[in-house]
């Protein structure tokens, strides 16, 4: 069931500040509308959490959809089914 909610979110997403929860939220919603799995929600979800804090450049030369596109695109392109 997709999260309507930042209070909704899991324990592990609520000590992240509102934009990342907002970001991990977004990314979860729109993998599981597409694939109806929770795993692989989850799973993208929490990718952004190590792009985000690894280092990497991730919004400098895209926008934050174009990110979030990217990161959902990319997720379903590695899940089978």
């Amino acid at each position: 069931m997709p999260y309507t909610t930042i209070s909704d979110l899991p324990a592990h997403i609520k000590k992240y500040d509102k934009v990342v929860q907002r970001q991990w939220m977004h990314v979860w919603n729109t993998v599981f509308t597409k694939t109806k799995s929770e795993i692989r929600a989850f799973k993208a979800a929490n990718s952004i959490l190590k792009k985000r804090f690894t280092g990497k450049k991730s919004l400098e030369k895209n926008t934050r959809e174009d990110y979030f596109n990217h990161l959902v695109d990319k997720w379903l392109g590695r899940l089978p089914g």
